[in-house]
């Protein structure tokens, strides 16, 4: 019995953090949380109002860096999402996406209504943790008018692969 619990308390807790294959609609887990609480999902939307963070210290002794908050965007709803910052080491990290980019991203959920926590006053609320960022193809097509870049030429060289015109030196 003693071997037994350990693995079904493991079982349970693996069963909790479960990823889903298809994209969430941000209304379904705006509207519903406490389902999601803990799991890890993958959302899809639209980026906006991306903003880096100043560092931060989770304990005394560490300082993260690079840290960004962004709101994705879909034809459901709208979440604020975090990405954490690099601890240890100070360093500038600009953030992975753009304002109007389209991106899947695999995320940990938090409830505000469970286990998060809160400063004292504070409101409690729903904490989409970035694990991962797809960056999607965009699907619009060029306007009307709009300027078309020629494809590069390949740099000439002369026989033994050196740009035409270098002497070597």
């Amino acid at each position: 019995m003693r071997r037994v619990l350990p693995t079904v308390l493991g079982l349970l807790l693996c069963t909790g953090t479960a990823l889903a294959d298809e994209p969430v609609p941000i209304g379904d887990l705006v509207a519903d949380p406490d389902t999601f609480h803990f799991k890890i999902v993958i959302l899809q939307g639209a980026v906006s109002h991306v903003t880096p963070l100043p560092p931060y210290s989770p304990t005394p002794d560490t300082t993260c860096y690079g840290a960004y908050a962004f709101t994705l965007k879909d034809d459901s709803g709208a979440v604020d999402v975090s990405v954490l910052g690099i601890c240890g080491r100070p360093l500038l990290r600009e953030p992975e996406v753009r304002d109007g980019e389209r991106i899947q991203l695999t995320a940990q959920i938090l409830s505000p209504n469970r286990m998060t926590s809160a400063k004292k006053g504070e409101d409690k609320k729903l904490r989409v943790i970035a694990n991962a960022i797809t960056h999607l193809a965009q699907e619009t097509a060029p306007s009307e008018g709009a300027a078309t870049e020629k494809p590069k030429e390949p740099a000439k060289t002369d026989d033994g692969g050196r740009p035409a015109g270098d002497s070597g030196y």
